[in-house]
């Protein structure tokens, strides 16, 4: 039994021996199989895990939305109040700058304030209507574009062919006649080109070129910059800054004409601005268009200035009533006589000659007409005669002998309607049909020659120096032929 109980424990045991031993070791190599597909697996899925959190990104990518700056362009629509009036035609650059209480701003040629004309004038307008007139003096054809942006309300030019187109452009829906000087060509005292004596601006213009003699222009825009290109045209000429002899300057009148005068050089100059200059141009003499607008022989150098108001219809915030006001002003005979007695002291010469053309204001039945062989017809009312340059003189009748006559000169009228250059004699018509002629070279002699205001309000010739018959009564046209 002892012996049967020992075999039991002995074979418990070697099995337990056996079992710790792994002799069977072919079973556990299997189990070792599955590991590695845990550890394949782990490996490439926990990459997943991580490629898909760096591929995250994309989220913070979202910044995108963060563009939402464009909600903060959106700034944008508080630009739009500033841009939107500066693009609509609306003026606001000049009349933001001024002052409570009313203004009518004139833009106009800087000849008219360099001669002093403004000054003198001016004054009266702002005192009748109280309302301050803000001038701004440039060259014509900077003065128009402000015009053209709406910000003045009326202007006073000398071009007349950007005028007529100003009007035509609907910028203004009349031009007036207002006042006229004319132009002369002014140069050195030794006169290297030779052209003192010429008559015409042409032939003075032709002489500078040929000898390359410097020649100064004022180079801005304006009026008087427009007359002489027209002239440096008619010679077959287009000034450059290649030609080694010519400059521009890009200023006003009265500068250029200072810096002529160091210089010593050639240029076109309208005669207001320089009878306004006595002291400042020693250097510089006229050499074409004579002593005065009476000796200048070329009508091309005929200088108009115009006057027009901007049409409201086209712009906003235009003084439309003072605008109105303005032009009837001007055109008035009193201020048309304003106009004609500013003059130069040293010669009497008036720095401009009134223009106006009768109104419905200042109208009533024509008095006298001037037709014929002339560049402008003329149709005066007595009250525009009267608002003309009117001189009292005391002059020798051929029967009657020396009394006082009051009226205009023939020769500023006959300027006036710009006589054509094939013009030989004057025919005078009174009322009752009677005609009279004479030459018109020796009306060009007369300088007191005049048509003279009667006392009963009708017209008359006096004509010192010549015999009766040019001594017309109750005249009612002049014929130039």
């Amino acid at each position: 039994m002892k012996h049967a109980r020992f075999l039991i424990g002995l074979v418990i045991l070697m099995v337990v021996l056996s079992a710790c031993a792994g002799t069977p070791t072919p079973a556990p190599t299997q189990p070792p199989a599955p590991p590695p597909a845990p550890t394949a697996v782990p490996p490439t899925a926990a990459p997943q895990p991580t490629v898909a959190p760096t591929a995250a990104p994309k989220p913070t990518e979202v910044p995108k939305p963060t563009e939402a700056p464009k909600p903060t362009d959106v700034p944008k629509p508080t630009v739009a109040p500033t841009t939107a009036p500066t693009v609509a035609p609306t003026p606001t650059a000049i009349r933001a700058t001024l002052s409570s209480g009313c203004h009518l701003i004139l833009s106009t040629t800087t000849s008219t304030a360099d001669s002093g004309l403004l000054g003198i004038i001016l004054p009266d307008f702002e005192k009748k209507f109280n309302c301050k007139v803000d001038v701004v003096a440039v060259g014509t054809g900077q003065a128009m574009q402000i015009g053209q942006r709406g910000d003045a309300d009326v202007l006073l030019v000398h071009d007349r062919a950007r005028e007529d187109k100003f009007v035509a452009d609907g910028f203004a829906k009349e031009r007036f006649d207002v006042m006229y000087n004319d132009f002369i060509v002014v140069g050195p005292k030794d006169d290297p080109a030779k052209i003192k004596g010429m008559t015409t601006g042409t032939d003075s213009f032709k002489a500078i070129a040929n000898t390359k003699a410097t020649f100064m222009s004022r180079g801005d825009g304006s009026g008087t910059h427009a007359a002489e290109l027209r002239i440096w045209a008619s010679v077959g000429i287009t000034p450059t800054k290649e030609l080694p002899w010519y400059n521009s300057l890009g200023q006003g009148m009265g500068e250029t004409l200072l810096a002529y005068n160091e210089k010593g050089a050639y240029t076109l100059a309208d005669r207001g601005t320089w009878l306004s200059m006595p002291g400042k141009v020693s250097n510089l003499v006229i050499l074409v268009g004579g002593n005065s607008i009476n000796e200048n022989k070329d009508k091309a150098l005929y200088n108009p200035y115009g006057l027009m108001a901007v049409n409201p219809d086209k712009f906003k915030g235009i003084n439309v009533e003072m605008a109105n006001n303005f032009v009837k002003w001007m055109l008035s005979p009193e201020t048309q006589k304003m106009i004609g007695d500013y003059k130069d002291k040293a010669t009497s010469q008036p720095l401009f000659y009134p223009d106006a053309k009768p109104t419905g204001s200042t109208g009533g039945a024509v008095a006298l007409t001037i037709t014929g062989a002339v560049e402008k017809e003329q149709k005066l009312t007595l009250d525009a005669l009267k608002g003309m340059q009117v001189v009292k003189l005391n002059l020798e009748h051929p029967k009657s002998g020396k009394q006082d006559y009051q009226g205009v000169r023939l020769n500023v009228l006959l300027d006036q309607a710009q006589v054509k250059s094939s013009a030989t004699k004057l025919t005078f018509t009174a009322s009752d049909g009677f005609t009279s002629d004479v030459a018109l070279v020796d009306v060009r002699k007369c300088t007191d020659c005049l048509v003279a205001f009667n006392v009963d309000g009708t017209l008359i010739t006096a004509m010192p120096g010549m015999s009766g018959s040019a001594w017309s009564k109750n005249l009612i046209k002049i014929e130039v032929k």
